[in-house]
């Protein structure tokens, strides 16, 4: 027994030293990613002048326009496709958008109207869309498993010890989630938080809403339920239809009593008559041409839009998503240089900024339904969103990074980003949104999954939310940069390793749907 034990010992010794060998000329390129390069990218991307990179306005282009620039200057060529693929100046593949504006998106019941930020707030990330019922079932949060089959329509208490509380956003989309999954369409949320909701989210949610050209109205969102919050008056008026008096209900929902469901004889519908307007955006791509096997491509993505300005204040989104952006080009200048030395990627990088991801994801959904480079040959997607900032849950933690997604559809690529952390980086790598039960579902949320839907491995770099996630507050001085560096560099070292390993990553997971 003690013979055996010393064997394994010596085993795991000789592995963990085979893994502490560090190749020096990848270490000379990864540490051209500096902390004042990223500074300097990201005070230009985030500051006012660009209004917000809202897609398909100014700020956008301007910003589009600087990202090719800085990869002609890292000596990056136009792709050399371009032309068969529609790309314009060799490094935009441009995409069509239909803008909606809310207009009059009304809540229809019992003859009545409620009005869009005024009784009712959609959060759904699918266009809304006409639809209408004869009757809904009301049950308490708890309760929504036991609302009947075939429940098209419901209506679900959410109660709160503070009124002055904002709706968890993470409970929301687990609720929406849940009643998609049980083959509902439209779900009312009451809540006695809803006018600190309507503070908080309102500029959000009352400013457009987009959707690629050719796509149906609700093709992004997949059919999910209509996801509406409304008024605690809204409530009111349903309850009473049901012989219900909603202070009661909401007592017993606070006291978390056994949940019930009640079928309410009531038409309710949704009207939607948005404003419609064409607009166009782009993706940027950088292309880096490998060795040996040039055909297979590496595809690493960070969205370099925002959410605009509104009410004359400009949201920078230096974090959401400028920190994932300029790291995507101080990846691309470690490249580029790499090759000019002589050490050029076995298989090719893309490098390409996506655009429209606030508004459903929509440029990496039009990359992979229309690819320059064809998906069967696309190896992998590193896709990076939010790296610049700690959570909550990190506040006074070591050095860490989010991994989603990574062992999903490939237990190799999980290995090599593993491996690529413990031989250069040494942060901690926290799995808790890679959890299949995880209701912020972060793992459909980003651009990586327009990937992933296409059977790609993926691994979605992350940092957290924070308190100015998509607020006025998301700036550049509150970047740590020295994480951002870290976090750089370990997407860097994975990358590199994805390209230039002998075999390609072997595909062992299911693609999921949303």
């Amino acid at each position: 027994m003690l013979r055996t034990k010393l064997l394994i010992t010596a085993i795991v010794m000789m592995g963990r030293a085979g893994v502490a060998q560090q190749d020096t000329a990848v270490v000379r390129y990864a540490n051209t990613i500096t902390e004042a390069d990223l500074r300097t990218h990201l005070t230009i991307l985030a500051s006012d002048a660009y209004e917000g990179r809202e897609a398909g306005m100014k700020g956008q282009k301007m910003a589009a326009e600087y990202l090719k620039q800085q990869f002609i200057a890292f000596g990056i060529p136009a792709v050399p496709v371009a032309a068969e693929h529609g790309l314009v100046d060799g490094y935009f593949q441009p995409f069509g958008l239909v803008v909606e504006q809310p207009g009059s998106l009304v809540l229809e019941m019992g003859g009545k109207q409620y009005r869009f930020l005024e009784d009712q707030l959609y959060f759904s990330n699918r266009t809304p869309a006409d639809i209408g019922f004869a009757e809904l079932v009301y049950t308490n949060v708890p309760g929504l498993s036991v609302l009947p089959t075939g429940t098209r329509a419901a209506l679900v208490l959410l109660p709160v010890k503070d009124k002055t509380s904002v709706v968890d956003m993470a409970q929301l989309t687990a609720l929406g989630a849940a009643f998609t999954a049980q083959g509902g369409e439209l779900l009312l949320v009451a809540t006695e938080s809803f006018v600190p909701t309507k503070q908080e989210y309102g500029h959000w949610l009352g400013g457009t809403r987009m959707r690629l050209a050719d796509a149906a109205p609700t093709k992004a969102s997949k059919q999910s339920a209509q996801v509406m919050v409304i008024s605690p008056a809204v409530a009111t008026a349903i309850m009473v239809k049901g012989n219900m008096v909603y202070a009661k209900e909401l007592k017993r929902a606070l006291k978390s009593k056994a949940a019930k469901a009640r079928t309410i004889a009531m038409d309710v519908s949704i009207l939607n008559r948005p404003m419609r307007t064409p607009l166009s955006s782009e993706n940027v791509l950088a292309y880096i041409e490998g060795g040996d096997k040039r055909d297979e491509v590496v595809v690493v993505t960070a969205h370099y839009d925002h959410i605009g300005a509104h009410d004359g204040e400009v949201y920078n989104g230096a974090d959401d998503d400028g920190s994932g952006t300029v790291a995507l080009l101080e990846m691309a200048q470690a490249f580029a240089q790499a090759k000019r030395e002589g050490r050029g990627p076995r298989r090719s990088i893309l490098f390409m900024p996506v655009s429209a991801e606030e508004k459903g994801l929509l440029g990496s959904e039009y990359y992979s339904d229309h690819p320059v480079f064809p998906m069967e040959n696309t190896v992998c997607n590193l896709n990076i969103d939010m790296i610049g900032r700690t959570d909550s849950a990190h506040a006074q933690s070591a050095p860490y990074v989010y991994i989603i997604g990574s062992n999903r559809l490939s237990t190799e690529l999980h290995a090599v980003n593993q491996r690529a952390n413990d031989v250069y980086v040494g942060i901690d790598l926290d799995e808790t949104f890679n959890a299949l039960d995880d209701p912020n579902r972060f793992y459909f949320r980003s651009d990586h999954y327009n990937f992933a839907r296409k059977g790609v491995p993926v691994i979605f770099y992350f940092s957290g939310v924070h308190e100015d996630y998509h607020q006025p507050g998301d700036e550049t001085e509150k970047i740590r940069f020295d994480l951002l560096r870290q976090r750089t560099a370990l997407v860097f070292h994975t990358a590199w390793e994805v390209a230039n390993r002998e075999g390609r990553l072997v595909v062992d997971g299911k693609v999921e749907d949303e």
